[in-house]
């Protein structure tokens, strides 16, 4: 143990003199005056004295912060997770804890989480345990589920991950029963109208050879096609194609109904409602860059893959020249990379209709001077013109859109774009949602902000080299998913800009019943700036019920935003409105929540994944009615130990009670002293 101070070693004799000094100064002129009391007087002068002095000395020592330093050694027990399915398949019996689970708690440390509800998936309750774990002293994963995997990758991978054993007790039941369902339906979630819309739907049955159902598909009451299925195999899987025409704008409900068979097991699963947006045409984004970039063929590949978008490129002089004729008239929206990049293509930017929305992509090539002269809400000044590696910090206060969950952190692990070194201003009413980071540390400047002037958005991406973010992409998810996302909602928040509409509420036209709905909104005062000084209010009605709730936005950033939680299946209409300067405004708009329910199409336990998880992790698969035998496997286990732990601890004296114990102790023992020898010490 050592005792560390903060300061030169000379402060503790000073503290031990001031001590004494505080001492001599309130007793000394006593030790000069009559000897009243004689030998008992001079007894109690010297015990005060003490007290004070040590008293004054301790408290001028802890002021000086001193610090004891001591090693500390610890254990800590086997932590044992026990992942619990809660999932729509788990029943009412089986979601209690068998017996032999309490028995754990007395032996190792246990902790317990569950997972599951519409849909089940394994690997991600695997993965979580890891996670949030991880440095921990980790014995065991206890799994009780029935094995039925409906939902992201493949558990087996997770668990060898997780990187320790994973025992698992089987739920359910393995019988193969008597049913039907709908299994996996596609479709566009996008068509025109007037247009043929093919519905891929897969059917599935189990026992019912010989059997037959007619497969119907049906849009706004009425049946658009029907299949007739018959069941040939006792493990039977067909896929139908179904094509209906669909006719009006908006959205769209499509049904796919299979009759049922009086031997099912249950008919619950024997339909499925998917939610389609029909549009009366696709919206035109224009490319324009002054030369060929990696970026632009990743940026119309992730744009066009939704396909209410038709992007055309313009790259260089020959193609800037024919849009430049044009004037970019008849588009919804143009990207502008690495522009402008010289005097004549700033003269055309400039020119370019004030009420396009537009996007600014920042690169080498990008003239800083003539970009700043555009003032389109964001400045970089530059002594030289220097570029630097940034990578990407997801903005939490972000409020315009919402990004999927996770994908904040999967954009962050990204490599790095290559960015302007310089001073950066942003306008006061834009957004970033990322921030740049340098080195690793977090900065305030923007790499992907939003704003809008006059009621147009615009939005910018300070770094080129976006086409490393779509393959990197690729290469950690094995999709083009986040990037493509990342990129339809930069331009479908961009796009829809409207000098119109002064009040505009931002919603999903489709959500899952699983999924918690935010909605956000925005409000333009007479000079077009974004304010929420009004108060603003909705209305949401079910349209299959006719039910109706009220709710007010709040506050947040220069807009407003909503949480409505989770929905039940239906479509929904929503009708905002406010009030400003004496005028009403009102919005109006509709969305869909589809069922989820993953765990009706299959209620057949699956062990043998759960043996499987078992086998490649070391663990053991149990039965539930052999749940008692778990505590002895997991005591055979030769890891199970305590971990010992050393490390050094750093206590600041001035924390530890025993001092200040000691020091009223000490102010005690004279305050009592002081009234005990009253008589010899006089008046003091």
């Amino acid at each position: 143990m050592q005792f560390l101070m903060d300061c030169q070693w000379y402060w503790v004799p000073l503290c031990l003199l001031a001590g004494a000094a505080y001492g001599a100064a309130l007793y000394g002129w006593n030790a000069r005056r009559g000897t009243k009391g004689g030998a008992r007087r001079g007894k109690a002068l010297v015990l005060l004295t003490a007290a004070r002095v040590l008293t004054v000395t301790l408290l001028a020592l802890l002021l000086t912060g001193p610090v004891m330093k001591r090693k500390v050694t610890g254990h800590e027990r086997p932590l044992v997770v026990v992942c619990q399915d809660v999932s729509a398949s788990i029943t009412e019996s089986e979601r209690t804890l068998p017996r032999s689970i309490e028995e754990l708690e007395g032996r190792w440390e246990v902790v317990y989480d569950t997972f599951g509800g519409n849909s089940t998936n394994i690997a991600a309750a695997l993965t979580k345990a890891a996670d949030r774990y991880a440095g921990r002293n980790i014995g065991a994963v206890v799994l009780l589920s029935d094995g039925i995997h409906n939902q992201g990758p493949q558990p087996e991978a997770a668990a060898r991950a997780a990187g320790v054993p994973v025992y698992t007790i089987a739920l359910g039941d393995t019988t193969r029963r008597r049913d039907a369902w709908i299994g996996t339906v596609r479709c566009n979630r996008t068509a025109y109208a007037g247009s043929e819309l093919p519905v891929e739907v897969t059917v599935r049955a189990t026992g019912l050879i010989g059997g037959a159902a007619t497969l119907a598909v049906s849009t706004g009451g009425r049946t658009m096609a029907t299949q007739r299925v018959s069941y040939e195999e006792d493990d039977f899987a067909q896929t139908v194609t179904l094509p209906i025409k669909v006719e009006q704008p908006g959205l769209q409900t499509v049904t796919l109904t299979l009759t049922p068979i009086a031997t099912e097991l249950t008919t619950a699963n024997n339909s499925r409602t998917v939610a389609v947006e029909v549009l009366e045409g696709r919206r035109r984004v224009a490319i324009v860059a002054p030369a060929a970039h990696p970026d632009l063929g990743a940026l119309k590949r992730s744009i066009e893959a939704n396909p209410n978008y038709e992007v055309q490129m313009a790259v260089g002089q020959q193609c800037a020249a024919a849009l430049k004729g044009e004037g970019l008239q008849g588009f919804d929206m143009a990207i502008l990379h690495n522009l402008p990049s010289d005097a004549e293509w700033q003269r055309w930017v400039s020119a370019l209709p004030r009420e396009l929305p537009r996007i600014y992509i920042v690169g080498e090539r990008t003239d800083l001077a003539r970009f700043n002269a555009l003032h389109c809400g964001l400045e970089i000044t530059a002594g030289r013109h220097l570029m630097e590696q940034v990578g990407a910090a997801a903005n939490g206060g972000f409020t315009l859109f919402a990004l999927p969950a996770g994908m904040g952190a999967r954009i962050a692990a990204l490599p790095p774009l290559t960015a302007p070194f310089g001073t950066y201003r942003m306008a006061a009413d834009a957004q970033s949602l990322f921030y740049a980071t340098v080195g690793g540390q977090a900065t305030e400047r923007p790499l992907m902000a939003f704003g809008s002037m006059e009621g147009v958005r615009y939005a910018y991406v300070v770094g080129e080299g976006l086409w490393r973010w779509r393959l990197h992409s690729y290469l950690m998810n094995g999709s083009h998913d986040d990037f493509d996302q990342l990129i339809e909602k930069m331009v479908v928040y961009t796009a829809t800009s409207s000098r119109r509409d002064r009040l505009h509420v931002t919603a999903e036209r489709i959500y899952r019943e699983d999924e918690p709905i935010t909605l956000n909104a925005e409000f333009y005062d007479d000079n077009w700036q974004p304010t929420n000084s009004p108060a603003l209010s909705c209305t949401l009605t079910a349209t299959d019920s006719g039910s109706t709730l009220s709710y007010d936005f709040h506050p947040s950033g220069t807009g407003y935003s909503l949480g409505l939680g989770t929905l039940s299946p239906g479509r929904y209409h929503l009708q905002a409105r406010t009030s400003f300067g004496g005028k009403d405004y009102n919005w109006s708009g509709a969305f869909v929540v589809e069922a989820y329910n993953l765990e009706q199409l299959n209620l057949v336990a699956d062990h043998t994944l759960l043996n499987t998880l078992s086998q490649t992790t070391g663990g053991t698969m149990l039965p539930l009615d052999s749940a008692d035998l778990l505590p002895q496997l997991l005591a055979d286990r030769d890891d199970m130990k305590d971990v010992l732990y050393t490390h050094t601890r750093y206590t600041p004296l001035v924390s530890l009670p025993w001092l200040l114990v000691l020091i009223i102790l000490l102010l005690a023992i004279e305050w009592a002293g002081r009234k005990y020898f009253a008589d010899n010490l006089g008046n003091q």
